[in-house]
């Protein structure tokens, strides 16, 4: 009856433990410290990669079987990322953030750490996105034999399989927006953004619309804001440049069109002799033809004569004409 019991109540601790634990696992005791622990940090998209703004949320002891645990009330109720160290004695704490320590759940998931010589590489994770997350791992692993020392070149191979994986084949926007950081910590978001401003406009649409925190996804609208008035600057400057041109284009066309008017008109007038044009001048004073006659002191047959000539070289054929000709030059 009392090993019944005992059976019972070992069997319970097992069960309330495992229903209360989100995290667990073992860590090789093999080269580690007396009283060994284990930090549990929570890091935002944004910070992954730059480690200054990790939030510390417990710490574990570690047993002389290498056994540590996190309960679930530690744990957010939706994805985060968390990460899991060490405190090595005399090591920069910064040696023991590593990606495979990076790992997203939530309290609705568990996480166990299988023992192995390096720490946490080895586990297994209820977390859809987390899975997720160790694909595109595993794809950018497979991504390095594209690389070359010339910088350029690496770039172009990264970001054109890179970009494609993480627009393709991702599915949780969570792991997305995470492959989206890397793209930015490689200098490469610009780039593309660049290229597909539309994809990432409807992606910080999607966003916007998800559950995802805000802080989360900053770093990605901050870029989007900056690209977006830097474009709408560089065609407003653009645009100024062109109707200032246009409006040299359109100036200097009247200018062009009022000096060949001018040279036309200048023409006309060199064409008319001396005596023409003094018949001219006595017409637009409002002389009649005898009065003409009378003050250069010609018959009125040669004023009429003069008179025809003018018109065929003005090409008028009456005074009105004469009148309104000489007024335009």
């Amino acid at each position: 009856m009392y090993k019944n019991l005992i059976v019972s109540v070992l069997l319970f601790n097992v069960l309330f433990l495992s229903a209360q634990t989100a995290i667990s696992g073992y860590l090789d005791t093999t080269n580690t410290e007396p009283n060994q622990e284990i930090y549990l940090s929570q890091i935002a998209i944004g910070d992954i990669g730059s480690y200054d703004q990790v939030k510390k949320i417990a710490i574990s002891k570690i047993d002389e079987n290498g056994f540590f645990h996190f309960n679930k009330e530690l744990i957010s109720d939706k994805n985060a990322i968390y990460l899991l160290h060490v405190n090595r004695i005399d090591q920069n704490i910064k040696d023991n953030f590593h990606d495979d320590q990076l790992f997203i759940l939530s309290k609705t998931d568990s996480i166990h750490f299988r023992k192995s010589v390096v720490p946490f590489s080895q586990y297994v994770n209820t977390n859809v996105a987390d899975r997720e997350w160790q694909k595109l791992r595993s794809f950018e692993e497979r991504l390095r034999p594209f690389g070359t020392k010339n910088r350029d070149s690496l770039s172009a191979a990264y970001l054109g399989n890179l970009k494609t994986y993480t627009k393709d084949s991702l599915e949780i926007l969570m792991v997305k927006l995470i492959g989206i950081k890397q793209l930015d910590q490689k200098e490469l978001l610009e780039k593309d953004i660049i290229k597909n401003p539309e994809y990432y406009v409807a992606l910080l649409n999607e966003l916007v619309l998800s559950d995802i925190e805000r802080s989360e996804y900053l770093f990605l609208e901050n870029k989007l804001a900056f690209l977006t008035t830097e474009v709408a600057e560089n065609k407003y400057t653009l645009s100024k440049i062109i109707i200032v041109l246009l409006g040299l284009v359109v100036v200097g066309l009247i200018f062009m069109m009022y000096r060949l008017k001018y040279r036309k008109n200048q023409d006309v007038i060199a064409d008319l002799s001396k005596q023409e044009k003094n018949i001219q001048g006595l017409i637009i004073a409002g002389l009649s033809n005898k009065e003409i006659a009378n003050e250069l002191f010609i018959s009125l047959s040669t004023v009429k004569t003069h008179i025809t000539n003018i018109y065929s070289k003005l090409k008028v054929s009456n005074r009105q004409e004469l009148l309104q000709k000489t007024q335009n030059i």
